[in-house]
């Protein structure tokens, strides 16, 4: 009989994830998980990163029956045979959709955040570690230009995002692939589940993920998906130049009063349109603290510098704009 060789299976290339210098492996960090690939492919790339402190938060969401729960219940195993922290709630999301007039997914997302930041207060930790990747980035960029985006939405996700309510989100494999995180998981054998709502085309996400991606990379005989990254990359690179320039004026003596009124200035009338639309954003969302302020609400504001702009427009929450003399606030 001849000599038996052992065969070597090709090594899987390893998976680099994109953190800031800020996370400190020692330190305890809030991990989002459904269960799902993704996100367990997240799990344990952070453990072998060194990340020892873990806090495992799952939502049932209890929008797939069963499923749903068994989802929590694979979560909690798997925290448990890892030895680290696990907070599972539920939310009824339909219910809130519903409630609230808003679509099934921004009721999910703000239920989300909202169990997520209940964790950051319980627990003093303010880092939460997501597992967006380079698909997501792509599906969320092509979405977003579907809408009529701006620079900022073409930017898509961010890799660091700082909410108002103090939250910080982490999302380290927005430059990895899906076929990465697959190849990771099945390298490794790491058992993971899967929801059945990803494959529905009910939901645009899924449409743009298995039909409009597929297509485009047929048509141009290639993968598009870099190519809609650095898009993004650029995009961000921008929108971050002129959001810059916007704040810099904003913060310049003389532009904005102590009464959070804005001086109407030979020097405001001569700023580009791209940088006098973040003013006007800016200055309403943060200064005056106003919701719902969207494009239609900044081109209105920009228009009352005209010569014969209007005098007063309508803002969202039964507000309003006034220019006189030179100055506008709101009232």
């Amino acid at each position: 009989m001849g000599e038996v060789k052992s065969l070597r299976m090709p090594a899987v290339p390893a998976i680099l994830l994109n953190l800031p210098a800020a996370c400190d492996p020692a330190e305890p960090v809030l991990l989002a998980i459904s269960g799902g690939r993704d996100s367990v492919a997240l799990l344990h790339l952070l453990r072998e990163a060194g990340f020892t402190q873990l806090i495992l938060c799952h939502l049932n969401h209890g929008l797939r029956g069963k499923e749903s729960i068994d989802d929590a219940a694979f979560v909690r195993r798997l925290a448990k045979k890892l030895g680290l922290k696990c907070e599972i709630e539920a939310e009824d999301v339909a219910a809130l959709a519903e409630k609230s007039r808003v679509s099934t997914e921004t009721a999910a997302r703000e239920a989300r955040h909202a169990f997520l930041l209940r964790m950051a207060e319980k627990y003093d930790v303010w880092v939460v570690m997501l597992a967006h990747h380079a698909e997501d980035q792509a599906e969320t960029i092509f979405a977003n230009l579907c809408r009529g985006t701006g620079l900022a939405g073409l930017a898509g996700i961010h890799a660091v995002q700082r909410l108002d309510s103090g939250l910080h989100l982490v999302r380290p494999m927005l430059q990895v692939r899906r076929i990465e995180i697959d190849a990771f998981l099945k390298s490794k054998r790491f058992k993971f589940r899967e929801d059945s709502s990803n494959t529905s085309p009910k939901h645009r996400r899924n449409r743009l993920r298995h039909e409009a991606l597929p297509l485009l990379n047929d048509i141009y005989d290639r993968d598009v998906v870099p190519q809609v990254l650095r898009l993004g990359s650029l995009a961000e690179q921008d929108d971050d130049a002129l959001q810059r320039q916007a704040l810099a004026f904003l913060t310049a003596d003389g532009s904005v009063k102590e009464d959070r009124s804005l001086l109407v200035t030979p020097e405001l009338l001569a700023l580009h349109p791209a940088v006098s639309s973040r003013v006007f954003a800016v200055w309403l969302r943060e200064a005056w603290e106003l919701p719902g302020i969207e494009h239609d609400v900044i081109e209105a504001a920009m228009s009352m510098l005209a010569p014969d702009g209007a005098a007063k427009i309508n803002l969202p929450g039964d507000r309003h704009l006034r220019r006189k003399a030179k100055r506008m606030w709101v009232e």
